[in-house]
């Protein structure tokens, strides 16, 4: 790591080239998150218009065929209260309206007890249609008591029409059927508009579900539907199926946005909402139907949606990142073949700092900042040549004197100790005669009363005589 800090510190153009890839990698990003973040919101109003489209298109075929149930039921309910003396035309009604709808499973034309006294206690022309062939028979006993049932008692209590919850017949014997099914029950009213029996239209939830499960966007979008209380009618977990509520999962981990988003569809109302299912982020976009009081939604998870744009994303980053790398190679390239004179210069200076002034920096054409640094180093090189040369020159002359100069100190070293060896000699020889003229000179002063003239003749002869001699030392030394 710090080997490779070094090498960033000292290469320039290493640095150059980081330093222009950093700032197209913040240009890059500036760009590619302006144009993701259009991109995403221009796929998001299309998964919306996609989604929309689609639960709409399901919702109108769905609300078409029960509108056409309706309409059998009506057309079928004005010929059965105009024949209710004729009690066996009601198994040929059953199976006529089963013949002309074939999306009906059973077809009930159900009275009050005892209302044909002749019939008993019960009479009911239920037909089925299996598939491959429409049965029909006399529905009722005491182990199925039809006027009990939902589709028979809400209708009469309710005096109108009324779409069943889907359900599961229990019966035992005569026409089993195991299909789940919803009915569209309606009352019949005699000529005084007595509710005397219930017209009741099956049709298979099955086919709920075989339409709604068509209705898939994406490939992992899945579609549900809601009875009145919130049960699942219809959902790809059969296991949630009349035994759940959209609200059930709220119970363990209270979900505010799960909770208003079935309250929404129970109430009969359309929307969107983004909510999270197992983890997954999901947008649900639900409709009503127009008379039964059921929703459906479609549930489109985030990850489907986005699938597309997540892969263009991360190929445009990938390929972003690579090209980045591209580019610092090129520029690495570049930058270094076009600063090789400045290396080259830098080296060339470094050898003539050391001294090594022989080393010639090599010749310019270039006209830019770089030419222009060479050919000033160029001349700096060539004046400071020759300024060293005329140094060196210099030195030497001054070397070549100070040798002229020691070798003269030298021998006036020399003659100064000989001379100073000489005058001490001479110091030494003249002492003597100095003492001794002294001498004389105060025998002089303190008895020339008591002596003689000879006698101070004598001593004046031995002092000019010892004067002589001082003075011819003198001589000598002066010499």
């Amino acid at each position: 790591m710090k080997k490779i800090k070094n090498i960033f510190k000292r290469s320039l153009s290493t640095r150059l080239s980081l330093w222009v890839v950093f700032f197209a990698a913040i240009i890059f990003t500036a760009v590619f998150s302006l144009m993701f973040t259009e991109t995403r919101e221009v796929i998001r109003e299309e998964a919306w218009g996609k989604a929309t489209q689609t639960l709409d298109g399901t919702v109108m075929h769905i609300d078409n065929t029960l509108h056409q149930v309706e309409v059998a039921s009506d057309n079928m309910l004005r010929v059965i209260e105009q024949n209710l003396d004729k009690p066996d035309n009601m198994f040929d009604y059953s199976r006529q309206v089963l013949e002309s709808n074939p999306n009906l499973t059973g077809c009930s034309i159900s009275f009050e007890p005892y209302y044909f006294k002749d019939k008993g206690r019960y009479f009911s022309a239920y037909s089925y249609n299996d598939g491959d062939s429409i049965q029909t028979e006399q529905e009722g006993t005491d182990n199925y008591q039809y006027h009990c049932m939902d589709w028979y008692l809400i209708p009469k209590l309710l005096d109108r029409p009324y779409w069943i919850e889907p359900f599961q017949e229990d019966a035992i014997e005569g026409i089993i059927v195991k299909e789940i099914f919803s009915s569209y029950s309606r009352p019949i009213h005699d000529k005084e508009g007595n509710v005397v029996g219930t017209f009741s239209l099956d049709i298979c939830l099955d086919w709920f579900a075989q339409t709604i499960s068509e209705a898939k966007p994406y490939p992992h979008a899945y579609s549900v539907m809601l009875g009145r209380g919130g049960t699942y009618l219809v959902h790809p977990d059969t296991t949630k199926l009349f035994y759940e509520t959209v609200f059930t999962q709220t119970l363990e981990r209270p979900d505010s946005v799960i909770t208003l988003l079935g309250e929404s569809m129970i109430a009969g109302e359309s929307g969107h909402k983004t909510v999270t299912f197992n983890g997954e982020v999901c947008h649900v976009f639900y409709r009503p139907f127009k008379n039964t009081g059921w929703s459906v939604a479609i549930v489109c998870p985030e990850s489907d949606i986005f699938e597309g744009y997540n892969q263009l994303k991360s190929g445009v980053q990938t390929i972003s990142l690579i090209g980045l790398l591209f580019l610092l190679a090129i520029c690495w390239i570049v930058v270094k073949n076009r600063l090789h004179p400045l290396r080259q210069l830098a080296r060339t200076t470094q050898l003539i700092s050391n001294g090594e002034f022989s080393n010639v920096i090599p010749e310019s054409h270039r006209s830019d900042e770089i030419g222009q640094l060479q050919r000033t180093f160029q001349s700096m090189q060539r004046s400071l040549r020759n300024n060293i040369q005329e140094v060196r020159q210099q030195t030497e002359t001054l070397e070549q004197q100070n040798a002229e100069l020691e070798e003269a100190y030298e021998r006036t070293k020399e003659e100064e100790r000989v001379k100073s060896k000489v005058l001490h000699k001479m110091s030494n020889k003249m002492s003597d005669p100095v003492s001794y003229i002294t001498i004389l000179a105060r025998s002089i002063c303190e008895r020339r009363h008591e002596m003689s003239d000879e006698e101070v003749n004598k001593m004046v002869d031995n002092i000019l005589s010892s004067t002589k001699q001082v003075t011819q030392l003198l001589d000598k030394m002066i010499i």
